[in-house]
């Protein structure tokens, strides 16, 4: 009996140990429950991390990528984030006199550059029920000197462009007129070239006395003129107007027409040149369709180029701050005329088909220009028929620095690096009716290059970059979910089966004890 009362009395002290043992830690099958319970958890999130989160994030960013007043494109698209810096290149004419007087071959020398930093800003935002909104762009320039190769006061030799133009526009007339009209140029200004300084002919801009006869003139024959100052960015700087009003698609509803254009001052269709050529469309080169396949080429439209622009995939990629990019360029057909290929016939002037149109690698700027013989071609004629090149001395191609190029990431449509680099020709024939042109061969003067380049800053970068990475960061998340739930899972049943739970082997006594207790009281009841 004595034996009885101490095993109770010893089950007693086990189950209290065990009760102060509860109440530090869980009980076994509480631990199961977490243990378990986690496993299932983190395994089911890393499922859903790895196989629905790359789909989720990408259709977040897709939708939050279109064109409104409180998106993040918005600020960015408003006001260029990243410095662009215009160089501008001007052409010095050498031996402009001797040409003058014996018709030696012209020589051209290349000067510059003359950079300038460009902000970029919308203006006169509206914003349309149809998911478009129209704005005028502004662009405003700052002088750049420590950039530049070139001083603001040096002095340059270039053809008297308002001279040329007016003697080509009346070529063809009856030597009358013609005799008439040389009378007047002699008298008023009327010159081959003239020489001013480089801000002079870039902006600022200079008296011309040939343009201020040209004012007076009251013939409804004769284009207007505006004003007798001469300058190739003539009050550009600063102004809002000068380039138009454009209406692009917001994205909105049709993520494959963001940044596509579809008015300019109105119209779709610029009628300077026939068909497809003339038509509008592509981007104004700050916003771009996003998640296009890599191999489609880039259109882009500037005012003055007067035309589409397509750069074609090269198939080489690039990483700029860390993220990979693919290069579009101009080739030798961008500024094709049909002889390379017959899609192109329409960037031939209707009045100079079918058989004078100009050899392929320059567009004529005609149509677009008041009918001035000029030409808008790659940096130093690169990719251009020989003819243009070999009229004067001074051409020297160079792919490394005169390629018009962008570099894009093509799945949010971000350019990484802009190099979009244009020359301005003139075609200066020669005429026995007009004395400054008597003589001289027949050539294509180079007048200046422009080249506006930009390159993605670091805080856009890591912006971009965050924004591509999250479906990989969700993804690698899901797996660090998926081993650590696979981890815990097999830690419990590895637990459950070899039984080495915390307070399993007390469990396990206790329940040996009750259980020999029962039987021993089992066997008393039945003794008694």
């Amino acid at each position: 009996m004595h034996r009885l009362i101490n095993f109770e009395r010893a089950i007693k002290s086990i189950s209290n140990a065990d009760v102060a043992m509860c109440c530090r830690c869980c009980g076994v099958t509480q631990q199961k429950a977490w243990v378990f319970g986690l496993g299932v958890l983190f395994a089911v999130s890393g499922l859903f991390f790895i196989i629905w989160w790359p789909d989720i994030i990408d259709d977040i960013v897709m939708k939050s990528l279109p064109l409104t007043p409180t998106s993040k494109t918005f600020d960015k698209w408003e006001q260029l984030p990243i410095p662009v810096y215009m160089k501008m290149y001007l052409w010095n004419w050498t031996n402009a006199e001797e040409v003058k007087l014996h018709g030696v071959k012209p020589n051209f020398q290349q000067v510059g550059p003359y950079v300038y930093r460009e902000e970029r800003l919308k203006m006169d935002l509206q914003w349309h029920a149809n998911n478009t909104v129209t704005f005028k762009p502004r662009r405003t320039w700052f002088w750049e000197e420590q950039m530049s190769g070139g001083k603001q006061t040096d002095l340059v030799t270039v053809p008297h462009l308002p001279s040329i133009a007016a003697a080509a526009s009346i070529r063809d007339s009856l030597k009358p007129i013609k005799a008439g009209f040389n009378i007047a140029l002699n008298a008023n200004g009327g010159a081959l070239y003239v020489t001013h300084t480089a801000s002079e002919w870039l902006f600022d801009g200079f008296y011309d006395e040939f343009l201020h006869y040209a004012m007076s003139l009251n013939n409804p024959l004769v284009p207007p003129v505006e004003t007798d100052q001469f300058a190739w960015f003539l009050n550009r700087n600063n102004s809002e107007n000068f380039e138009g009003v454009f209406t692009v698609h917001t994205g909105v509803g049709s993520i494959k027409e963001m940044g596509e254009i579809k008015f300019w001052n109105g119209v779709n269709h610029t009628g300077w040149y026939e068909g497809e050529c003339g038509r509008l469309n592509g981007s104004t080169s700050d916003l771009f369709v996003p998640d296009e396949p890599k191999e489609k080429a880039l259109t882009i439209y500037i005012t003055d180029t007067c035309r589409i622009i397509n750069l074609e995939y090269t198939g080489q990629s690039y990483e700029i701050e860390g993220i990979q990019g693919w290069k579009y360029e101009v080739t030798p057909h961008t500024f094709d005329n049909g002889q390379r290929n017959g899609n192109m016939k329409c960037y031939c002037p209707v009045d100079r088909q079918p058989n004078n149109c100009p050899a392929s690698g320059a567009t004529d700027l005609g149509p677009c220009g008041d009918g001035a013989p000029m030409y808008l071609s790659a940096d130093h004629f690169m990719y251009a028929d020989e003819s243009y090149s070999s009229t004067v001395n001074g051409f020297q191609p160079d792919y490394e620095r005169h390629n018009f190029f962008i570099i894009m990431e093509r799945k949010m449509g971000v350019p990484l690096e802009v190099n979009a680099a244009v020359m301005i020709s003139l075609l200066i024939e020669p005429d026995k009716d007009i004395d400054i042109l008597k003589g001289i061969p027949s050539f294509y003067a180079p007048l200046f290059t422009s080249s506006s380049s930009a390159v993605i800053n670091k805080e856009l970068a890591a912006e971009l970059k965050l924004a591509l990475n999250l479906p990989s960061i969700g993804c690698y998340t899901g797996i660090g979910f998926l081993c650590l739930g696979c981890i815990l899972l097999a830690v419990g049943i590895f637990l459950t089966l070899k039984r080495k739970w915390y307070g399993q082997a007390a469990a396990d006594k206790l329940a040996l004890i009750n259980s020999d207790t029962q039987h021993t009281n089992d066997s008393i009841r039945a003794d008694q």
